[in-house]
């Protein structure tokens, strides 16, 4: 069962649960833009008088276990107990390390994701995955744990760049790809920059591509897995941008993987010529320049070897037959791999 989502009327349902619940404490988690930008907000929308705040540095360097013995520090010493609430208030790493710590601070108490960025309303806050980094890998220690409510706010996009924006939709593209060829089209015919004030139909239709298919498969032994197009390369590739401090994005490195996964099912699956360039040039829209050196290369080839949906370490990718035909647990050899890297250094 997946997460109820309060997108009409946000605001007013979350303070209907909270008044049926009636938490002992509520501890809210920002990272320290979203409690400059978005906190007063949260504070203005709630009916309600004390709120524990604790933040940190934003950004995919901080989902660390250093942060959240950090977080859980605070919780202990503001006097979290089992009938206190989380309120993860933030993007994807908010979301996170929100739910991680909130699923093992005293065995579990209950959280509520409020994401702030596209790519946290239509993909981080939904499916109950949480975790952290680890020893230079993404999302190595984590675990299943599906949040209370999701509180799903679209002004809180309108802070944010296009560029973020645009993060957001490269999950969005994922979606479509792998299961609403509808969805799909409409997104080819998509022109930028978008009407961040216009975005509820997309955000809805997201949301309900994804939960879809997290309901049928909540622990990912099957099709959930399809859900990992573009992700074991574009993990590779954000974990090299972690290790060699490059300024990318997840949904960029998200991109990057889907092309280079994309040339891969193309070569695997013989796809249509004019279907392949059509892909290619959509995603092409959403990728920045990606030009690693020998060593650095290696490193992202190495990382791929200890992502968690291998196989007795042999790589496993989750690829498409062709659009809206996605297929998991597929072995690829190293060349390959190889050859799909070079691809992307040379778009």
């Amino acid at each position: 069962m997946t997460s109820p989502i309060y997108s009409t009327n946000p605001w007013e349902k979350l303070n209907t649960y909270l008044s049926q619940h009636q938490y002992s404490q509520i501890f809210v988690l920002a990272d320290h833009n979203t409690k400059q930008l978005c906190f007063p907000i949260l504070e203005e929308k709630l009916q309600l008088t004390q709120l524990h705040v604790f933040s940190f540095e934003a950004g995919e360097s901080s989902k660390n276990l250093e942060t959240a013995q950090d977080i859980w520090t605070s919780w202990l010493q503001g006097g979290i107990d089992r009938s206190s609430l989380v309120i993860a208030l933030g993007g994807g790493v908010v979301c996170d390390i929100g739910g991680f710590c909130a699923s093992l601070v005293w065995r579990g108490v209950d959280f509520i994701y409020i994401p702030t960025t596209l790519i946290g309303m239509v993909d981080a806050a939904i499916g109950g995955k949480n975790g952290i980094n680890f020893l230079d890998f993404k999302n190595q220690i984590g675990l299943y744990q599906e949040p209370k409510a999701i509180v799903v706010e679209p002004d809180f996009l309108l802070s944010l760049s296009q560029r973020h924006i645009k993060n957001g939709f490269v999950e969005m593209i994922k979606h479509s790809l792998i299961q609403s060829p509808s969805y799909y089209e409409d997104l080819l015919n998509l022109d930028w920059p978008v009407d961040v004030g216009n975005m509820d139909s997309w955000i809805r239709r997201s949301i309900r591509t994804k939960q879809e298919i997290v309901e049928a498969d909540f622990k990912e032994k099957n099709v959930r897995k399809s859900l990992n197009f573009g992700h074991t390369i574009g993990h590779a590739i954000e974990s090299y941008s972690l290790r060699y401090s490059c300024d990318l994005l997840h949904g960029e490195c998200v991109a990057l993987g889907m092309i280079a996964e994309a040339y891969i099912s193309h070569k695997m699956y013989n796809w249509r010529p004019y279907v392949y360039d059509q892909v290619m040039t959509m995603l092409k829209k959403y990728a920045p320049p990606f030009h690693p050196d020998v060593e650095q290369t290696k490193f992202i080839m190495e990382t791929m070897r200890y992502d968690k949906k291998n196989s007795q370490r042999e790589l496993r990718l989750s690829l498409l037959e062709s659009p809206g035909k996605p297929r998991w647990d597929i072995a690829v050899n190293h060349e390959v791999l190889q050859e799909s890297l070079e691809y992307i250094q040379n778009l």
